[in-house]
């Protein structure tokens, strides 16, 4: 018995949340359908599944529809142009700013500005805000400055690197680990009870004071106290990193109509950057471990003068403006309060797909968090090789490798939103069997074509392992997207980093692998009989495999896009 006019009474309040949501794309005015009318007439044997089929006009059509009407809130004459839909070049339409669109080609076309139903009362966002709507491609610039802060959370360890430590101690990483969990949590309790603009903004402003300290640093003539200051600046840096989660789950907050493969070229392009970075602080972390194995010490590197302050306050300063630009200029979007949802917490044990995700994060970091480290150090620790050409080979799977497959990806998965979700599940454990080529001992002399191809070979088969990992994780990203909201999928991904936390100490106080590779990843080069009855290496490979099944018996049944 609900209508339109009893939640929208004339006259009364209208202050209403469901007075204010945005409508959904039914063509009101005919416009598109008139439009793929005049199409018709072009409609072949070839095209006819292709770009004239009704599908795939209706998606472009609802991005159009939705880009007019963001134009629209933001107080710009919506221009339009049907040329993307598949029409004549001729057929444009332009905002006029009355009630009713100039129509140029075809006048006898009008369409209602009052379709984009937007109160009275609304207010046209600042210069700035319209600035950060604005469109590169198919990406808003918000939505760069929102994966940005994704890319750096990626690990905390990151500024350890920079204040020149080579590894850490077991109570240090119990330290990290415990802020990492605390303000998981508290980010949650934040993005609940606060408007999503401010926790968007506030982890700017612990990524700009890590930085900062770091390059304090050697300002002190104390070495103790230049220590503590690295150690506050990491614990900065983790609540600042613990916040990525927002950023994935709530980015492209003003989409409308998003497609899965518009997902899958957006996981390409952050994952891929991620990658590389890490790659990079990796390569920076294993000269500092040559230099301490000469006795060099840090004493030469820029990480121990007071130079290294020119370098990192820049960035500060660069980190704390981006946080002023998203609290000034994120959309309106971003500047509401989620709404209480009952028995929230309750509704968590019936979804049976987050409940596997936590048991999915618990076993790979029980099994595969220690080792972490020393799994990315094999990437430049070879002899032979050359770092320009292990940085060539880097570019060429996290970059060219990675983009084709993904690519692939994005062009079936118009049709198939099904296809990476099943394919990373059906990839089994590549993690794992990265870490036993890198850690195990076999991938450490490859003896095809010297000793310098040989070298080379053995990152290659590593970074192509690297390259199934990465696509392993966006395809069970994919299916978080697939069958939660965005709110479930915050709520998960924090809960995630909680128990990933007490299953990173765990690892380091009690895993088979806690101070090396061990019984479960041995050597099979120099034992393989021996290795191969090592009960630990089994039983981490049958709990990486049993992820992989536990994904596929839920999947589908809890998938929102089935076919």
């Amino acid at each position: 018995m609900l209508d339109l006019k009893s939640i929208k009474p004339e006259g009364e309040r209208k202050d209403y949340g469901l007075q204010r949501v945005d409508p959904f794309f039914t063509d009101p005015t005919g416009l598109y359908y008139r439009t793929f009318e005049n199409m018709l007439d072009g409609v072949d044997a070839h095209n006819a599944e292709g770009s004239m089929a009704i599908e795939s006009f209706i998606v472009k059509s609802e991005k159009e529809w939705f880009t007019r009407y963001q134009s629209a809130k933001m107080g710009k004459a919506p221009a339009v142009s049907v040329r993307s839909l598949g029409s004549k070049p001729s057929t444009l339409f332009r905002w006029s700013g009355s009630d009713s669109a100039t129509v140029v080609g075809h006048e006898d076309q009008d369409y209602d500005i009052k379709q984009f139903e937007i109160d009275d009362d609304h207010v046209v966002p600042n210069r700035l805000a319209k600035i950060m709507q604005h469109k590169l491609g198919d990406w808003p610039l918000y939505t760069i400055i929102l994966a940005f802060g994704q890319i750096l959370a990626v690990n905390s360890y990151q500024v350890t690197l920079l204040t020149g430590s080579v590894g850490q101690s077991s109570n240090k990483l119990y330290v990290i680990a415990c802020v990492y969990l605390a303000a998981s949590i508290a980010w949650w309790l934040l993005y609940r009870k606060l408007k999503s603009v401010i926790v968007l903004s506030l982890p700017w402003f612990f990524y700009g004071l890590a930085f900062f300290l770091v390059g304090m640093g050697p300002a002190s003539h104390n070495a103790n106290a230049w220590a503590w200051i690295d150690n506050v600046a990491t614990g900065f840096y983790a609540i600042a990193a613990s916040s990525g989660s927002l950023y994935f789950g709530v980015n492209f907050g003003t989409d409308g109509g998003s497609p899965v493969k518009t997902w899958i070229s957006r996981a390409t392009i952050i994952q891929g950057i991620q990658q590389v970075y890490i790659a990079a602080l990796w390569y920076w972390g294993d000269s500092l471990t040559i230099l301490n194995a000469k006795g060099a010490g840090t004493s030469g590197l820029l990480t121990s003068r007071a130079t290294l302050a020119a370098i990192t306050t820049p960035i500060a300063v660069l980190l704390w403006a981006l946080g002023i630009v998203c609290y000034f200029g994120l959309p309106n979007y971003y500047r509401q309060v989620p709404g209480s949802t009952p028995s929230f917490y309750r509704s968590i044990w019936r979804r049976k797909i987050i409940l596997w995700f936590f048991i999915t994060v618990i076993i790979q970091n029980y099994f595969l968090s220690a080792t972490y480290g020393r799994n990315w150090a094999y990437l430049w620790s070879s002899a032979y090789a050359p770092a320009w050409a292990i940085f060539l080979l880097i570019l060429v799977f996290f970059v060219g490798v990675w983009s084709a497959i993904m690519f692939g990806f994005y062009r079936y998965s118009q049709h198939h939103s099904w296809l990476l979700p099943i394919f990373a599940i059906g990839l089994g454990a590549p993690r794992w069997a990265q870490m036993l080529w890198g850690i195990g001992g076999v991938g450490t002399y490859v003896p095809w074509g010297g000793p310098v191809c040989g070298a080379l070979l053995g990152r290659s088969l590593w970074l192509w392992l690297g390259v199934l990992d990465a696509l392993q994780g966006v395809g069970f990203g994919m299916i978080l997207l697939q069958t939660l909201t965005r709110f479930y999928v915050v709520f998960a991904l924090l809960a995630a980093q909680v128990i990933g936390s007490i299953a990173t100490i765990a690892a380091r106080a009690s895993a088979p692998d806690k101070l090396g590779p061990g019984g479960q990843f041995p050597n099979f080069g120099l034992h393989p009989f021996n290795a191969v009855q090592e009960g630990w290496f089994w039983g981490a490979l049958f709990f990486q495999l049993v992820i992989c099944v536990g994904f596929f018996l839920f999947f589908r049944k809890e998938q929102l896009f089935k076919p």
